[in-house]
């Protein structure tokens, strides 16, 4: 039994409640359970989970499938992540990869809140209360990497299926950035509706499952991306600088389209 499995197990009273409350009719709840500790939003779905007694890890599979972005494109130096939740992503980064300016933006100014006395984000995390469309609407900062892990009441938003969205990240991702965008579609259709806008900006886009998972990343960008031993090298040496294993993530990539 996987962690999560064990965690969704749980009756409500083998978990501890340490915070609820309803913002704009949504439950915010976060629970712990032995040295693990999660937020929940409207849903029974976990939207951010932390190991207290090692709160650097990356716990959930599909935050550790978007840092495979760390293997297309090492020597990113600014990372633009729209989907804060509760830093999982930027605990490790400010950890492991110092040097990597990071700019996190949250459209629920509660969670920040949360995330600041829950889940040990300190007040130098530059976090933006923000709406990802907005932000990427607004400003033309240039990053080499972005991430996306945006939801609306466990559902996609709107922008995930508009072109204009694509045409904002486009503006804002270096010439040789990647995207990645972590989904969670009900169907093969899903997938298809937000791959054609994202066509008309991209002309390489991969796609990888995550194991035992219904999530779906896609990486798109407009560099070829690297070759499967290529991206074998980068894990390994990942791997050895911050223990974070992505090993097994370049035989799963997906190629769906690569240009010439």
């Amino acid at each position: 039994m996987t962690l999560l499995e064990k965690i969704y197990d749980l009756t409500p009273e083998q978990s501890q409640v340490l915070h609820s409350e309803l913002v704009d009719k949504q439950l915010l709840e976060i629970r712990e359970f032995e040295s693990y500790r999660w937020l929940q939003i409207g849903g029974s779905s976990i939207q951010a989970l932390m190991d207290v007694n090692s709160p650097n890890q990356i716990l959930l599979p599909n935050i550790r499938a978007l840092m495979a972005t760390l293997l297309i494109y090492p020597q990113a130096s600014r990372l633009l992540n729209l989907g804060f939740g509760c830093g999982s992503i930027e605990r490790f980064l400010i950890e492991k990869l110092p040097g990597l300016e990071i700019t996190s933006l949250e459209s629920n100014e509660k969670v920040i809140h949360l995330a600041k006395e829950f889940f040990f984000i300190s007040d130098e995390s530059y976090i933006v209360n923000d709406s990802a469309e907005d932000y990427l609407s607004r400003y033309n900062d240039v990053y080499d990497i972005i991430l996306c892990d945006i939801f609306f009441d466990e559902e996609h938003p709107a922008c995930l299926y508009e072109e204009e969205f694509y045409a904002n990240v486009f503006n804002c991702l270096d010439k040789a950035g990647v995207l990645a965008i972590n989904l969670l579609p009900d169907s093969e259709e899903d997938v298809v509706e937000i791959l054609l806008p994202m066509k008309k900006y991209f002309g390489h886009i991969s796609l990888l499952e995550v194991s035992n998972h219904t999530n779906v990343i896609i990486f798109a960008s407009n560099c070829k991306l690297p070759g499967t031993v290529e991206l074998k090298v980068a894990a390994n040496e990942l791997f050895e600088k911050t223990d974070l294993d992505l090993r097994d993530i370049p035989e799963r990539l997906n190629r769906l389209l690569e240009t010439l």
